[in-house]
């Protein structure tokens, strides 16, 4: 399987998560829009341009976060990064994952591109700042919700922490005043000591925080 990412990216979450499992995945940088190969990219595997985007060996492709995650947790050993299927902090890994995919990672979409919210330039100050306000008020709460354990579903690794792991990479590179929350900074380190993780951040050319 080719696992295609931008480094960095929200796609590093599956990243981490093939290392997790010990998948037979090469993961391949996508060419960016002004990248040779993109047109063959747009073509072959996501016409829309995105990462991740799986390729199967038969050349099928897998795309979004939660699909890919959902398929690689099903190809491994379980229990490695979703609690044991049909039980409550297996329901809980996969709230978690979601509310990462769905509330937290479109928070920071202002912040990465606020031309897409408002064609007034002097207002994008303002979109970023009101960005920043959400995500902070979110990494509260998360903040809260790891108080007194390691991981957030159950108290057992998950990709859930993963994906809360990447976004909380995104606010420290942004300079984001995350200082308040040191639940989530003993998180992140916690997952940064993970052999899988320091070798997809290797293969990414992504240093840790």
């Amino acid at each position: 399987m080719k696992l295609y990412f931008y480094a960095g990216a929200c796609s590093l979450v599956p990243h981490i998560v093939a290392r997790e499992l010990n998948l037979d995945v090469t993961a391949l940088a996508a060419p960016r829009p002004d990248d040779a190969g993109r047109a063959e990219y747009l073509d072959k595997v996501n016409p829309l341009g995105a990462v991740p985007a799986l390729q199967l060996d038969d050349n099928r492709v897998l795309t979004q976060n939660l699909a890919i995650v959902e398929y690689l947790a099903a190809q491994g050993q379980a229990g490695i990064v979703y609690p044991q299927l049909g039980t409550f902090e297996h329901a809980q890994a996969l709230r978690w994952l979601s509310f990462a995919n769905s509330d937290l990672h479109p928070a920071f979409k202002p912040l990465f591109a606020p031309q897409r919210f408002t064609t007034d330039e002097a207002s994008f100050d303002s979109v970023k700042d009101l960005a920043k306000d959400r995500v902070l008020d979110l990494y509260a709460y998360l903040n809260t919700e790891y108080q007194g354990k390691d991981w957030i579903a159950g108290n057992q690794y998950s990709a859930a922490d993963v994906y809360i792991y990447v976004t909380y990479r995104w606010a420290t590179r942004m300079g984001l005043d995350v200082s308040p929350f040191a639940n989530l900074r003993a998180m992140a380190d916690r997952i940064q000591a993970r052999p899988a993780v320091v070798k997809a951040l290797a293969e990414q050319n992504q240093p840790a925080i």
